[in-house]
């Protein structure tokens, strides 16, 4: 058995991660990213979303510490800050929108934990993308879709999977 080990909330705040963990009730968890195609879509998805939504610009963060908890952290892939949200280090106001990316050892329990969490905070909804199978859903607080024609949307947002992810081949 696996030995747990807590670390207080300020430890983990004032620690770099390489990359970035999560931290979840004391626990500091790594999160499944680094390999090509994770990374391949999380820039497609910024680019694109910067190109097509310029005001979007500046509130477009990729990999930002928000506190969706009292003890709990999660690091999106990417997110939407709020139109007033303070310029902070670590958000602690709900963004308008999170994505994050599956990776090939993604579960679903492990995906829709992370989701339940930006919902809870008040995330109205959120992406996930699977970019092998260019596939898609949108959560909210009562659903989970799979989107029927590939658009992902969001209030004044709509992204076309296959579109953004055809500038790269995933390896599978």
């Amino acid at each position: 058995m696996a030995l747990r080990v807590l670390v207080p909330v300020s430890d983990y705040l004032k620690t770099s991660y390489r990359p970035d963990c999560d931290y979840i009730d004391g626990e500091v968890l790594e999160r499944n990213l680094g390999e090509f195609e994770h990374s391949s879509a999380q820039r497609e998805i910024m680019l694109f979303l910067a190109a097509h939504y310029p005001q979007l610009r500046k509130r477009l963060q990729p990999e930002q510490r928000i506190q969706v908890g009292q003890s709990r952290f999660r690091v999106p892939d990417v997110c939407i800050l709020a139109e007033h949200a303070p310029r902070q280090k670590v958000i602690d106001v709900a963004p308008e929108l999170c994505i994050e990316i599956l990776s090939p050892q993604d579960s679903l329990s492990r995906i829709m934990e992370r989701v339940s969490d930006y919902l809870n905070m008040g995330v109205p909804l959120c992406w996930i993308v699977d970019s092998v199978r260019r596939a898609g859903w949108v959560a909210t607080s009562d659903s989970l879709e799979e989107t029927t024609d590939g658009i992902l949307r969001a209030p004044g947002i709509e992204m076309p999977l296959a579109e953004v992810l055809e500038a790269f081949t995933p390896h599978i």
